[in-house]
């Protein structure tokens, strides 16, 4: 088995040190729910009262984000930070520029270039029409056998981000008495070649954040896209080429820091269904014994592995652990090796892929960058890049450092400023209070926690349909918690 060293999991979740910590947090994780195993929420609540509430939660942001940029604005002398504020172009971009100075909404918002930034948006401005943004989110939830999340599908969390985005663009929007666009371009087919997710997942789960996006206002404001379908021909020849030459120079050193990482996005489902079929993911067949044993069972046996060799990658010292459930169970440590190993092998090809796409990238995204000298406050230049004029403002919810003047998000709130929904779930506490984290980690930490499910029909539900009658709950919730008041109040800016 593959050894690697301690780093990064799931965005910066503390599940790697629960498993290294807790052995038992990984035995102890339920698989998952059954459909009406807690509370229902039925489609006449969550279409008068939830929906209506996190409308206005929304609607508070926007005017907040407002409030607080144009004041700033005015309180600004000089060219400190901005340059030509008494150009009415270059004002408005300023404008713009001070929503992404909010210390809650922006990771960087302290050390953003923000006169690089007021240029780009500038020659955005000049160009004409709407002001567009772009922003690379959301690969599809893997709930690693219920340890990540508890299904596929988007649920609250997913709402808590795109709320946020909601009110930043529709706050824009005010500034500029004008049309301003979020293009949300989904990282699923981006690295469906290394973690060979399913294409028919990665577009039920765009339909999905693009009708929680719709029920929250932000129609024709936030759209989500294909990350790689918005390449032309031209661009996507080109970026093969590249990711040919990069796959051949990655190096080991590189594979196995990020190999935790893409061990636990890998969507290992499909994997297993793959590889009883007779194919060889990533080149790497089955062993006949662990095929038979499989097959015996699937529906159980196969999150059984994936949490049992995925958890051994992290933790080998959890073998023991899994060695004993298969305690009676012919040949079991047998088993659990061959696991192991198929697991690590196609690991180690996946995060090969995994970087050379990330390295194909940055190198495909110089094309659509311009150098620009910028001066620092202290009188310093440097060299930065900034969008093409005309182009669309790119945003990012993992900080670059070589990007200073591009703002990176928390979309989930500054209590959570380095987690992405699509790796977790939430718990709903008192007042709307919400706390984010892995099932793990959830369950570790409130074990008493039970979900919440959609009641009735699929198509009665007004949102949230895809699941209802799935066994993936919205949230969770404590059981003494007055859950449907909580869940009306959780898009409000003040519990975010």
């Amino acid at each position: 088995m593959t050894a690697t060293t301690p780093e990064r999991i799931v965005s910066d979740s503390g599940l790697p040190a629960l498993l290294r910590n807790d052995p038992d947090a990984a035995l102890r994780t339920p698989y998952g729910f059954a459909p009406g195993s807690g509370p229902l929420l039925d489609p006449a609540t969550l279409r008068d009262l939830i929906l209506p509430r996190w409308r206005e939660g929304v609607d508070r942001q926007v005017k907040a984000l407002v409030k607080r940029a144009r004041s700033t604005l005015e309180t600004l002398s000089g060219d400190a930070l901005y340059s030509r504020l008494d150009d009415p172009l270059y004002r408005r971009a300023a404008l713009i520029a001070e929503l992404f100075r909010t210390h809650t909404v922006v990771k960087n918002a302290g050390r953003l270039d923000v006169r690089t930034l007021q240029q780009s948006l500038a020659g955005a401005l000049e160009a004409g029409g709407p002001l567009r943004f772009e922003i690379a989110w959301g690969q599809v939830k893997r709930g690693l056998a219920g340890l990540k999340t508890a299904g596929p599908y988007a649920d609250l969390a997913e709402a808590l981000a795109i709320g946020r985005l909601t009110a930043l663009m529709r706050a824009a929007g005010q500034l500029l008495d004008g049309e301003v666009r979020l293009t949300v371009l989904t990282g699923g087919t981006r690295f469906q070649d290394a973690l060979l997710t399913r294409p028919e997942q990665l577009a039920a789960y765009d339909a999905q954040r693009q009708a929680v996006a719709d029920a929250l206002g932000a129609s024709g404001t936030v759209v989500f896209g294909d990350f790689v379908a918005a390449r032309t021909d031209a661009d996507r020849t080109a970026w093969q080429e590249i990711y040919q030459r990069a796959l051949a120079a990655t190096s080991d050193e590189e594979i196995t820091a990020r190999l935790h990482t893409v061990a636990f996005n890998v969507d290992w489902d499909t994997v297993l269904a793959q590889a009883a079929d007779g194919a060889a993911p990533h080149g790497v067949a089955l062993p006949d014994r662990l095929t038979a044993w499989l097959a015996g069972a699937p529906s159980e046996r196969g999150p059984f592995l994936i949490r049992a060799a995925t958890t051994c990658l992290v933790n080998p010292g959890l073998q023991q652990h899994w060695e004993q459930q298969l305690a009676d169970t012919e040949d079991g440590e047998d088993l659990l090796e061959d696991a192991i190993d198929f697991f690590a092998h196609i690991a180690w090809e996946a995060t090969r892929r995994y970087a050379a796409i990330h390295a194909a990238d940055r190198e495909a995204a110089t094309g659509g960058t311009t150098d620009v000298r910028s001066t620092g406050r202290d009188g310093s230049t440097s060299t930065v890049r900034e969008a093409a004029p005309g182009r669309a403002i790119r945003l990012t919810v993992h900080e670059k450092r070589d990007r200073p003047a591009m703002p990176a998000l928390a979309i989930l709130g500054m209590r959570a400023p380095g987690l992405l929904p699509q790796h977790l779930a939430v718990h709903l506490a008192d007042g709307g209070r919400t706390e984010v984290g892995t099932m793990a980690e959830l369950h570790a930490q409130l074990p008493s926690a039970i979900p919440v499910h959609l009641s009735g029909e699929a198509a009665a539900h007004p949102v949230f349909d895809w699941l209802a009658g799935t066994g993936q709950p919205l949230c969770l919730v404590s059981p003494d918690t007055d859950w449907q008041r909580s869940l009306a109040l959780a898009l409000d800016p003040e519990q975010g």
